[in-house]
């Protein structure tokens, strides 16, 4: 599995988990906590938020991961900084 791959798991998962929790977490002050955390809508929305972290979210996190790496690698061969 490429670096690139990882990382967008990596962070997609993270991001897909915690908009999930946040938003059940919410719907407590309206339901309980097994149809908050345990309903088959909450389960869609979880597998909906990871799926779109992983493949939005962590993509565009993954290109400007990219575009600071190469701006620092970059920043030393300047004219100004020379």
């Amino acid at each position: 599995m490429t670096e690139r791959w990882k990382f967008q798991i990596k962070y997609g998962l993270i991001w897909g988990f915690m908009v999930s929790f946040i938003m059940a977490g919410f719907d407590l002050f309206e339901m309980s906590f097994e149809d908050a955390f345990l309903s088959k809508k909450n389960l869609s929305r979880m597998l909906l938020f990871v799926v779109s972290g992983i493949f939005v979210v962590s993509y565009f996190s993954w290109k400007k991961k990219i575009k600071r790496e190469s701006n620092t690698s970059l920043s030393h061969d300047n004219a100004v900084n020379k």
